[in-house]
């Protein structure tokens, strides 16, 4: 089960007990927010196969992850740690539990089949950076930018977009899952790259 914990006014943990879970002012809402700043129905937040995603349903202040605003109707993955901030009014940091960390139990979320898939050593490079901020011990840690990846590589971020591009096709994804977020989160499950928390 996910969590929101809140911050500033907003303090206090909310359990995301159903699986589609809406973010608003009305009453109706899972996850109801008393605030002018936020709309009736703000955002929604659902698991699909043991993957979490929030979506912004068209809000008047907008939803934003980890600092990015989200365009209306446009699922976006969530990893462990990723920052919400509705309307700018309200902030919550994601949680998910240890067992979902770790990759769900048999009995509750389909697991990913654990695929043999060889990397080369630029792509497990590229991986390994994918995740510098979480091995720097950072409280609320995030993926790493193309321009952070290309810093550390000493090359350019369309270098690195097209070894992404490689990484994608190797790990199926395909349309709108090919992005870091999902590729993250498909590394894990495979056991492509080491556990983060």
């Amino acid at each position: 089960m996910a969590r929101l914990r809140g911050r500033g006014s907003h303090t206090g943990d909310t359990d995301i007990i159903e699986p589609i879970a809406r973010v608003g002012r009305g009453t109706d809402a899972e996850i109801s927010i008393d605030d002018p700043a936020i709309s009736r129905l703000h955002a929604r937040i659902q698991c699909d196969a043991g993957v979490w995603r929030v979506e912004d349903c068209e809000s008047t202040n907008g939803t934003r992850v980890d600092g990015a605003t989200l365009r209306p109707w446009t699922p976006h993955v969530l990893l462990h740690g990723a920052v919400l901030e509705f309307g700018r009014a309200a902030t919550y940091d994601f949680l998910l539990t240890e067992d979902e960390r770790a990759g769900g139990s048999a009995a509750t979320i389909r697991q990913v089949a654990k695929k043999e898939v060889r990397l080369t050593p630029t792509e497990a490079e590229v991986l390994e950076y994918l995740f510098m901020h979480y091995d720097e011990g950072r409280a609320a840690p995030r993926l790493a930018t193309l321009s952070e990846i290309a810093d550390r590589r000493f090359t350019t971020a369309a270098a690195v977009k097209m070894v992404l591009q490689g990484l994608y096709d190797k790990c199926e994804l395909y349309d709108s899952e090919r992005n870091k977020e999902t590729l993250a989160l498909r590394v894990q499950q495979w056991s492509l790259t080491r556990t983060r928390y």
